[in-house]
C-alpha cells in the first residue's frame, strides 16, 4: 500500500524535475549582490526574488539559531545562487550539476554555500530556499566544533528544518514533508533501520544516498515530534563521537529496543501523514531589508573566479572566465591574483609570479594580493627539496604570514601557514604548535590541520588534548590506512596518565 500524502507529493514533484544543459561562460551573465545582516548573495538570478530569499532566510537563521543553541555570532556566510541549472554547472561542474542542487563547504578560507534556483516559478523557489535552509542547518551544526553526527541524523535533520515555512503573523511553522524525500520513500522504501543507523558516507553506495537522506528525514521526525527522547539523544551523539557502535548506543542511551523503534519508524511510513509544530520567531528577531545591486563586470568576474578556485569543482571555468575578460576589457589586478592563486595551487610557480608582478603597487597592499603573495613563497619552498630551500625566502613568507594573522586574525588559513613556515625554519616546536592551536580552533574540521596537530600531540605526549582532536578526527578519515593510524596512536595515549586540561579549556570557550 502506497501512503496517499507521499504519494501525492512524488507526482507533484516529478513535474519540476529540469535536466541539464550545457555549462556557460560565467562572465557573459549579470550578476547581483544581495547584503543582509549575516549573509552575502551572489547571484545571476532574479534579484527580486533573491531579495525575498534573503528575509527568509534571516527569519530562519533567527528561529534555527535559538533551536539549536547555536552561536549567535556565527560568520557572515557567503551564497552563490545561481539563476539555473546551466550556470549552476559552470560553479560546480557538470558531474556535480548532475548529482545536486546545493552544496555548502567548510574551508581553511572561510564558508560558503551554493544554490541552483532553477528558474523563477513559485514552487521551484521554494525548492531553492528548501536547498538553501538545508545547507545553512549543517553550517550552524557544524562551524566551529569538532561534533559529529551520524549520517542519518545529520542530513535527516537539515532535511527536517528545510521546510521551515513563515506566516504573516511572525510565526513559523516546521515538520513538513520534503517533496523530493517523499518521493525515494515512496520508490524505494525506507532504508532498513540497522543499516540506516550503521550508514557514512564512506560506506554508502550514491546511489543509496538520497534513501539516507530521505529515511534520516523520518527517523529524526520520530525523534524529535514523536518519541520524547530528545534529550537522551544527546548521550546519544556523545557515545556515537567516542566511538561506541551506532546500534547499542540507540538502544542504550535512548532505553529503547531497536525492533520496537523500527516498528514506530514503518508505521509512520504507512500512514504517510506527520505532525507540525508552530511558534513565534524569537522576541529580539528584527526584520531586515536586504540591499540589492547590480556588480560590475570587473568585480563580479573576480569574485566568481575566487570561488571557482577556492572550491576546486570547476577550474577549467576559470580560463574561459579569464579569457572573456581579457577580450572584453574588464581583466583586474584582483583577478590576476586569482589566477596566480591557480597557478600556485598546480605547481606554476613562475607563472603566478608573473601574474603577480602585474598587480600595480597600489593594489598590493589588499589582503587579496598579501594572501595569494605569501601561498606563493611558501608553496615554492615545501616544493623544493629541504637541501635547497632558501632561509630567506622562508622569512619573507614568515614575515608575510604575520602581517596577515594581526590584521586578517580570523582566517585560519593565515595561521597554518605561519606555523608551516615556522616549523621549515626550525623554529622550537611549542612556538610552531602554538600557531597551529590557532588554525585548529578557527577550522577544526579541517583534516589536514587536526592530522597535524595530533601528530605534534602525540610527539608532546599530551594525551587528554590529543585525545581531543583525534576522537572526532577519526570520523573525517577517509584512507583505512590513516585511520588504523590514528587509532593505534589513540590507544596508546588512552593508557597514558592525563595531562594538563589547559589545552581542552582553551577549545571549549572557542566552541562557546
Amino acid at each position: 500500500m502506497f501512503p496517499r500524502t507521499l504519494a501525492l507529493l512524488a507526482i507533484f514533484s516529478s513535474l519540476v524535475l529540469s535536466a541539464c544543459s550545457a555549462q556557460q561562460n560565467l562572465g557573459e551573465e549579470t550578476w547581483y549582490q544581495v547584503d543582509s545582516k549575516n549573509f552575502r548573495i551572489i547571484t545571476n538570478g532574479d534579484p527580486a526574488a533573491v531579495k525575498t530569499l534573503s528575509e527568509d532566510l534571516e527569519r530562519f537563521r533567527a528561529v534555527a539559531v535559538s533551536l539549536l543553541g547555536a552561536k549567535k555570532d556565527s560568520e557572515r556566510l557567503t551564497i552563490y545562487a545561481a539563476a539555473d541549472r546551466q550556470s549552476y554547472a559552470g560553479l560546480v561542474g557538470e558531474e556535480l550539476a548532475e548529482m545536486t542542487n546545493g552544496l555548502f563547504d567548510t574551508t581553511a578560507e572561510g564558508s560558503y554555500a551554493l544554490v541552483n534556483l532553477d528558474g523563477r516559478s513559485g514552487s521551484r523557489q521554494l525548492k531553492a530556499r528548501e536547498f538553501l535552509f538545508h545547507e545553512y542547518t549543517h553550517f550552524l551544526s557544524y562551524n566551529g566544533n569538532t561534533t559529529h553526527y551520524p549520517y542519518w541524523y545529520s542530513e535527516g535533520f537539515a532535511e527536517f528544518m528545510s521546510t521551515m515555512t513563515f506566516t504573516q503573523d511572525g510565526r513559523y511553522q516546521l515538520g513538513a514533508i520534503p517533496a523530493e524525500r517523499a518521493m525515494t520513500l515512496l520508490y524505494a522504501s525506507p532504508m532498513p533501520l540497522e543499516k540506516l543507523l550503521r550508514a557514512t558516507t564512506q560506506n554508502t553506495p550514491d546511489a543509496d544516498k538520497g534513501n539516507v537522506y530521505a529515511s534520516g528525514w523520518m527517523l529524526t521526525n520520530w525523534l524529535i515530534m514523536q518519541s520524547g527522547k530528545v534529550e537522551q539523544f544527546k548521550k546519544y551523539v556523545k557515545a556515537y563521537n567516542s566511538g561506541e557502535d551506532p546500534v547499542k548506543a540507540l538502544e542504550r542511551t535512548l532505553n529503547v529496543k531497536l525492533a520496537d523503534v523500527e516498528k514506530q519508524y514503518e508505521a509512520l511510513f504507512q500512514k504517510g501523514e506527520f505532525n507540525l509544530v508552530s511558534g513565534k520567531l524569537p522576541t529580539d528577531f528584527k526584520e531586515i531589508t536586504p540591499d540589492v545591486q547590480q556588480l560590475s563586470k570587473r568585480l563580479a568576474i573576480a569574485d566568481i573566479g575566487h570561488f571557482l578556485v577556492q572550491s576546486g569543482y570547476n577550474l577549467d571555468g576559470l580560463h574561459a572566465l579569464v579569457q572573456y575578460a581579457h577580450a572584453e576589457g574588464v581583466a583586474t589586478p584582483q583577478l590576476a591574483a586569482v589566477q596566480a592563486d591557480a597557478e600556485t595551487r598546480v605547481g606554476n610557480f613562475d607563472h603566478a609570479e608573473e601574474l603577480l608582478a602585474s598587480v600595480p603597487p597600489s593594489d598590493r597592499n589588499k589582503f587579496w594580493y598579501q594572501t595569494v603573495d605569501a601561498w606563493l613563497g611558501l608553496t615554492r619552498q615545501i616544493n623544493t627539496p629541504k637541501q635547497e630551500r632558501d632561509r630567506a625566502e622562508l622569512k619573507k613568507a614568515r614575515d608575510k604570514f604575520v602581517y596577515l594573522v594581526n590584521n586578517d586574525s580570523d582566517v585560519a588559513s593565515n595561521w597554518y601557514g605561519l606555523a608551516m613556515s615556522m616549523q621549515m625554519l626550525g623554529y622550537p616546536r611549542d612556538k610552531y604548535v602554538d600557531m597551529l592551536e590557532q588554525a585548529y580552533l578557527r577550522a577544526p574540521r579541517q583534516v589536514h590541520i587536526a592530522q597535524w596537530l595530533a601528530q605534534e600531540l602525540y610527539k608532546q605526549k599530551d594525551a587528554e588534548y590529543f585525545a581531543q582532536v583525534a576522537q572526532p578526527l577519526l570520523l573525517e578519515l577517509s584512507s583505512q590506512d590513516e585511520y588504523d593510524q590514528m587509532k593505534a596512536m589513540l590507544k596508546e595515549m588512552q593508557s597514558k596518565p592525563k595531562s594538563k586540561d589547559k589545552a581542552p579549556t582553551q577549545l571549549a570557550q572557542k566552541e562557546g
